[in-house]
């Protein structure tokens, strides 16, 4: 799969404070690390290289999963000098990136179809495919207004007035190498609140892909918490 993969776990993780000074990536679930379930995942769909984006404690998670071989991959980390967010830890990998980049922030835990996702990607040609579900909490989540055909019109949070529904993002997505050029070069910036709203404003081909598959944030305490219990339960 000439797909290239990132995830982004650069945050300071200071929602998860109250709960483990762990970074969030390392956080336990079934005896392995958050982030060891996501290798596990990528390399179920052929990924072999995968970049990880990394800020506070980064050490710590470099000593941990080491260079990837124990999970089939390989692990090229890309540590930031200074916090720049989602979209910016991803514009700094500009110089290696290829034209299709696969994104999932690491405080995921997910089984979604990537053979499925990446050939709906392919076949609409747009600069992102920004993974989707309903929500049952659209009043805290990042939503995604689309046409009759999928094509995004608008994203954003339902209190700034800007979108309505119940299509959250998934903190998945697939872009193009050309929405880059959206990202600044300096400073912080994210993909569901500055770069997805500014790139579908301008009428830039971007499609939600809507799937049923298993998605959980897990970002929180609460999630967490809730997320070990019925992952024991399974």
């Amino acid at each position: 799969m000439p797909i290239q993969a990132a995830i982004l776990a650069g945050g300071e993780g200071t929602r998860m404070r109250s709960l483990s000074d762990t970074p969030k990536v390392l956080l336990p679930v079934g005896g392995k690390p958050i982030l060891a379930h996501q290798l596990v995942w990528l390399r179920k769909y052929e990924f072999s290289h995968v970049f990880l984006c990394l800020g506070y404690r980064a050490d710590v998670i470099e000593q941990v999963m080491g260079n990837g071989s124990e999970f089939g991959v390989h692990i090229d980390y890309r540590v930031e000098n200074s916090p720049r967010g989602t979209a910016g830890a991803v514009k700094d990998l500009g110089d290696v990136l290829t034209d299709d980049l696969l994104v999932i922030y690491g405080d995921l835990f997910v089984d979604i179809n990537c053979h499925k996702l990446l050939d709906f990607h392919a076949s609409h040609d747009g600069v992102a495919t920004v993974v989707v579900r309903r929500t049952d909490h659209p009043e805290d989540s990042d939503i995604v207004e689309t046409d009759e055909k999928g094509q995004i019109r608008a994203v954003g949070r339902i209190a700034s007035g800007e979108v309505s529904g119940n299509l959250g993002c998934t903190a998945v997505w697939v872009i193009r190498r050309e929405l880059l050029n959206r990202i600044p070069d300096t400073g912080l910036s994210d993909f569901a609140r500055d770069i997805f709203p500014a790139a579908a404003r301008a009428g830039d081909k971007m499609m939600a892909y809507e799937t049923t598959d298993f998605v959980r944030d897990i970002g929180t305490p609460k999630r967490y918490e809730k997320f070990l219990e019925s992952y024991r339960s399974r």
